[in-house]
């Protein structure tokens, strides 16, 4: 894989100002951290566990961006970047396509302890970092990236299915382990519902097909009722390699 262009991240987190939280924001982070530190053990894989204690993120403050965008480099070259919100498809995956993944630095309100609709700190640091520092997922991220580049310059219908492959991986991914079913989706470890009802009775669970992916929809809305099992990241990477080979995308 290329090395990141020097324009691949928006900004320069090592010059942009970190926000001044309030003892309240602070006690947010806190509360969220403690609930997720208490149900993921025995239920996240083994890989995102260690990736978490790599961040080495406190339990009690809010973390600078620039911090642990160092660092997550030291593992895999990644980095990550500050943004307001919501990044439009074809930026995301020309960021990804560099290596650098886009974090909000504000946390939810008090009140949203258990769902806020739109990505916060919170969700971006516990729920995507960890898996930043991983080799094998960190090689998928990118060549997903590279494809949802190929796809949105030519009109690809993967501008499509590419949505569809992220919710049911990136958010909402299970692995089979040695010691059983785990986590490895962002949008379930940051979320203690969606921890203990992603490996309740409530969930059909799916062998990882993409073709299959590709073609589900999926509600933001509700918990995930389907979800999809990977074996190990080298069957995610491999496969969505050669399902991009397959579909013309690089």
């Amino acid at each position: 894989m290329s090395a990141p262009s020097d324009t691949a991240c928006m900004v320069d987190l090592a010059t942009f100002p970190v926000p001044d939280y309030s003892d309240t924001e602070h006690e947010t982070w806190t509360r969220l951290y403690a609930r997720q530190r208490e149900l993921l053990p025995g239920r996240a894989c083994d890989e995102y566990l260690a990736g978490l204690a790599r961040l080495e993120l406190s339990e009690t403050r809010l973390p600078r961006l620039v911090d642990i965008s160092r660092r997550i480099e030291q593992y895999t070259g990644w980095r990550l970047t500050r943004v307001a919100g919501l990044v439009e498809n074809d930026d995301f995956f020309t960021l990804l396509a560099g290596r650098c993944f886009p974090s909000t630095d504000f946390i939810r309100k008090p009140d949203e302890l258990d769902y806020t609709p739109a990505p916060d700190m919170f969700h971006d640091l516990i729920g995507h970092a960890p898996l930043l520092t991983h080799s094998r997922f960190a090689a998928f991220f990118e060549r997903f990236g590279h494809a949802g580049k190929a796809a949105f310059a030519s009109g690809h219908p993967a501008i499509a299915w590419l949505p569809r492959i992220y919710w049911f991986t990136v958010e909402f991914g299970l692995i089979r382990a040695v010691e059983g079913l785990r986590i490895y989706g962002s949008g379930i470890v940051s979320s203690p519902g969606e921890v203990l009802h992603s490996l309740s009775d409530a969930v059909t669970r799916h062998d990882f097909d993409l073709d299959a992916i590709a073609a589900r929809d999926y509600d933001i809305w509700h918990m995930q009722n389907d979800l999809f099992v990977i074996d190990s990241f080298d069957q995610l990477e491999d496969d969505f390699a050669a399902w991009c080979r397959e579909a013309r995308l690089g």
